[in-house]
């Protein structure tokens, strides 16, 4: 039985980084068409990357992996078409890269290669909007406040000082019931040595709202492990929000709030 190796280039803001993530399958003798996309609200659209798996044994190339022949154009709040094209890597951007991903609206993704249709839909989360933010202590974790908007979930990090220490995973997900309008989104707790006094002023939060179909991505690919590993799942049981026959991966709406110092 062979495995393959699905090289997954997402750009998750939560770990300020870009990685090739690892997903192994295994499906006999199946090949993958692998498509990722994160769109940010108030941000130029950074296009979708389109790629195959390739088997395990074989040294990773782009140039291998990359689709170079999909035809592919977005939707936006079912009026306006913007048809997609090849730049590099896989990647598919708009013609002119002027393209504002705009929060509140809704993207539609279209796409084919070969005889595979392929097709996505997310709608872009507002940024979020705290109204305070508090440090327990005690149970050493922060804790956000967060104006709720409809058709969204919320996650935070802990941040030490100017961002390069922080947390790698969200504990959670919060997710607001009907007429809920504010949610207190929690961290993971902070490692011991970040508790005492000489960090009073150091420990910093990041919240992050997320099209609400990232839960079902969220809760099964178990990504509440460390984030360098949560990709490293079977391909077929992810909840993935790209459909198509043999295709994976995430067409997702996410935003961002600055980090705010918490004491």
């Amino acid at each position: 039985m062979k495995k393959y190796l699905f090289i997954i280039p997402l750009i998750f803001v939560f770990v300020s980084c870009e990685k090739d993530q690892i997903v192994e399958s295994d499906a006999t003798n199946q090949s993958y068409i692998v498509v990722n996309s994160e769109l940010n609200p108030d941000k130029l659209f950074a296009g979708v990357t389109f790629t195959k798996t390739l088997p395990v044994g074989s040294l990773y190339d782009i140039k291998a992996a990359e689709l170079k022949d999909v035809k592919a154009y977005l939707k936006i709040n079912g009026l306006q078409v913007v048809p997609l094209h090849y730049v590099n890597d896989g990647v598919y951007k708009p013609m002119y890269d002027e393209l504002i991903v705009e929060a509140g609206y809704t993207y539609e993704l279209f796409a084919e290669w070969g005889e595979t249709i392929i097709y996505s839909r997310t709608k872009i989360p507002f940024s979020p909007e705290i109204n305070s933010v508090s440090y327990n202590a005690g149970g050493n974790y922060l804790t956000a406040n967060v104006k709720t908007n409809p058709d969204e979930v919320y996650g935070a990090i802990w941040v030490i000082g100017y961002g390069s220490t922080r947390a790698t995973a969200f504990p959670n997900l919060s997710i607001p019931g009907t007429n809920v309008y504010n949610i207190n989104v929690i961290t993971s707790t902070l490692p011991a040595q970040y508790k005492g006094n000489e960090y009073n002023g150091s420990r910093n939060i990041a919240v992050f709202s997320f099209d609400k179909q990232y839960t079902s991505y969220f809760n099964s690919a178990n990504i509440n492990v460390p984030v360098g590993n949560a990709f490293t799942q079977n391909g077929g049981s992810i909840g993935w929000n790209v459909f198509g026959n043999n295709v994976i991966g995430m067409f997702i709406g996410v935003g961002k709030a600055k980090i705010i110092n918490v004491n």
